[in-house]
C-alpha cells in the first residue's frame, strides 16, 4: 500500500492554511489515508532559492529524506512547494558540488539524501489515484452556472489538470490576458505599492471578464489576491470583491461540502456567496 505524507509547511503557513485544511478534508471524504509530514522544513520558494540556494536545497532535501525514512511519497497541496521540490531534485541530480554539500548536512541530521522520493500534487492524486471518471460521478453540486478564472502565474507544469478538473465540475473557464503575469509576491517585501499594482492589474482583468471567482493553487497568489484584495482595490481605485479558491476547495463544494471550517474558509478575508 502506497504511503502518503502531506507537506503542510507552505509559504506563510499561518495565513495560507486553507490549502492544508481543504486537502485534508477532501482526502478524508475520498477515504485516502494521508498523514502530515511531521517536523518538516519550510518551503522558501523559488525566491528563497535566489537568496540562498544551499538553504533552499537543504530544506527540500531534508523533507525528501524524512519521507524516505517512512517509505512515503510527499503530497503537495499547492504549487509553490511542488515546484520547489522538483527544482531541488533536478539541481541536486545535476550539480555534484551542491549535492555533496547537502548530503553532508543531512548526515549531521542522521538522514540520507534521497532523490527518488516521489512528490505529487493533490491534483495528481485526484487524476491518477481517485480517477476523473469516478470524481465526476460523485458530483452533487455542479458548477455549470459559474465562470471561473484560473490563475497560473509562472507555473509551467500540470497546467492541464486544473482545467480538466474544473471542466468536469461543469465550470465555464474564462480566458484572460494576464493569466501568466507576475502576481507581485516576489517583490512584496521590497515594495508593497508595486506588488499591489501588479496583482491589482490581474484581478481587474479577471473581474472585467465577468468571472464569478478565481482559482489558484499557489499560496503566494492566494496571499496577493485574497488576503491583500482590499489593498489591491485601493491600489487600482476600483472594487474587486472576488472570491479566491483552490481547486481542492471547489472540488469539495462540488461534492456537497458546505462547512466553511472544513473548507478552510476561516482563513479567507473575502466572504463567499457560493455556499
Amino acid at each position: 500500500m502506497v504511503q502518503y505524507r502531506l507537506f503542510d509547511n507552505i509559504i506563510e503557513k499561518d495565513k495560507t492554511n486553507s490549502f492544508v485544511v481543504a486537502a485534508t478534508e477532501l482526502f478524508s471524504q475520498l477515504e485516502i489515508e494521508v498523514s502530515i509530514l511531521k517536523n518538516s522544513k519550510p518551503d522558501i520558494a523559488t525566491e528563497g532559492k535566489t537568496l540562498n540556494e544551499e538553504i533552499f536545497l537543504y530544506n527540500c532535501a531534508y523533507n525528501l529524506a524524512v519521507a524516505k525514512t517512512q517509505d512515503a511519497s510527499i503530497v503537495c497541496v499547492e504549487d509553490s512547494s511542488y515546484t520547489s521540490f522538483h527544482i531541488a531534485k533536478t539541481v541536486l541530480a545535476e550539480n555534484s558540488d551542491l549535492r555533496d554539500a547537502v548530503r553532508l548536512r543531512l548526515i549531521k541530521d542522521n538522514l540520507e539524501l534521497s532523490l527518488d522520493t516521489k512528490v505529487l500534487h493533490v491534483n495528481e492524486i485526484l487524476r491518477d489515484v481517485v480517477g476523473l471518471n469516478k470524481l465526476q460521478k460523485m458530483i452533487k453540486r455542479p458548477f455549470d452556472k459559474f465562470n471561473v478564472a484560473i490563475f497560473n502565474g509562472n507555473k509551467i507544469e500540470n497546467l492541464d489538470i486544473n482545467s480538466t478538473i474544473l471542466t468536469i465540475l461543469g465550470a465555464k473557464l474564462v480566458s484572460f490576458e494576464t493569466q501568466n503575469d507576475s502576481n507581485g509576491y516576489e517583490i512584496l517585501k521590497a515594495s508593497k505599492i508595486l506588488a499591489d499594482k501588479l496583482a491589482g492589474k490581474i484581478m481587474l482583468d479577471i473581474f472585467d471578464r465577468a468571472s464569478d471567482f478565481v482559482v489558484t493553487n499557489d499560496a503566494r497568489s492566494f496571499v496577493m489576491f485574497e488576503l491583500r484584495q482590499k489593498n489591491l482595490e485601493h491600489s487600482v481605485g476600483r472594487d474587486i470583491n472576488l472570491s479566491v479558491f483552490s481547486t481542492t476547495q471547489v472540488v469539495l463544494m462540488a461534492l456537497g461540502c458546505d462547512d466553511k471550517t472544513k473548507l478552510g474558509l476561516d482563513f479567507h478575508k473575502i466572504p463567499t456567496v457560493l455556499i
